[in-house]
């Protein structure tokens, strides 16, 4: 049986433009554009993972032209999760993701972190109180996720987050998520 092509969604790519906010000018969007994505027009129903990649590292140039990939994709990450909860659906997430706390909101992430794409996988295991294992394959730029389950600990109400990569395996990724 082939495995199919990996893809990513639109709901993704709405998050990275919002992340790009006010730094989505005609530069951002002409390098955006020669990666395969045009923010100013319909998105796909669904873009190659190479693509994804491209706009991905297009999104930390323009927001943190400083720092290296993986760094920058974290500032993405953040500013992801920041986009998303201005959009109405967004807004109304987040405030539930509050009520819910970092353990459901994490429990909950792995599932929605499928709903962007056809291919990533996640699991999550407690390793100790405010403290887990997140798995998720395959990761080709694993900064972005450090970014992303940072600023949904912190919309969740988690007290002094920390995310960090704990260890690299090929395209598999293991993340250690504390709080408290």
């Amino acid at each position: 049986m082939d495995t199919p092509e990996p893809l990513v969604f639109p709901q993704s790519f709405e998050g990275l433009l919002r992340a790009l906010g006010d730094q989505l000018d005609d530069r951002c969007v002409g390098r955006l554009k020669q990666v395969g994505v045009d923010p100013k027009g319909r998105l796909a129903p669904a873009y190659p993972l190479e693509v994804w990649l491209g706009a991905l590292k297009v999104a930390s140039e323009t927001l943190a032209p400083e720092l290296p990939l993986e760094e920058g994709a974290a500032v993405v990450g953040r500013r992801f999760v920041e986009g998303f909860g201005s959009t109405l659906i967004g807004s109304a997430l987040l405030s539930s993701v509050r009520l819910l706390g970092p353990d459901r909101m994490l429990a909950r992430m792995t599932r929605n972190l499928r709903t962007g794409t056809n291919y990533l996988q996640a699991t999550l295991e407690p390793v100790g109180p405010g403290r887990y294992a997140l798995t998720c394959q395959p990761v080709v730029v694993a900064g972005f996720y450090v970014g992303l389950f940072l600023a949904g600990l912190e919309a969740s109400g988690a007290p002094r987050p920390s995310v960090q990569v704990v260890r690299r395996e090929g395209e598999k990724a293991v993340y250690d998520i504390a709080w408290g």
